[in-house]
């Protein structure tokens, strides 16, 4: 499955908004399936696919509905480019080549950074200055 992340639709086949069963049917039966939040307002499913390098939320309202992405994967591409190991200049020029400018950032610890676009609900999380994901909603 190519990996193409387009900012508040999904990843490739995969749509906010799709199914649980929509899903499986796309790319196959999950390696782990996690239920988290249970004791908030929004339970929700995760499936994982460690081969893929995908965590696929689920908001546990009566349609299931994927409402987040979260990529781990050497082969994501944004805006046509890889994303694999880029540093957070790279990410930051990349987005506002494609004009996204509200750009923010957070040093979370000494090694671990975040650039963040709440208008495309988009964070890309860097440790030793690589990016390691990118976390993607609707």
């Amino acid at each position: 499955m190519e990996l193409r992340i387009e900012f508040t639709k999904g990843v490739g086949d995969l749509q906010f908004g799709q199914s649980i069963s929509q899903v499986t049917e796309l790319i196959e039966e999950p390696t782990e399936t996690e239920q988290i939040g249970e004791d908030m307002e929004m339970p929700t499913t995760v499936l994982h696919y460690t081969e893929t390098g995908l965590s696929l939320f689920f908001e546990d309202t009566s349609e299931e509905a994927l409402v987040c992405i979260d990529i781990h994967s050497q082969e994501a591409t944004l805006f046509g480019q890889k994303t694999a190991d880029k540093t957070p200049q790279e990410i930051s020029r990349l987005l506002k080549d494609n004009n996204i400018t509200d750009i923010e950032y957070d040093k979370e610890a000494p090694n671990e950074e975040r650039i963040s676009s709440e208008q495309n609900s988009a964070d890309f999380y860097f440790y030793d200055n690589k990016l390691e994901s990118i976390t993607i909603g609707r």
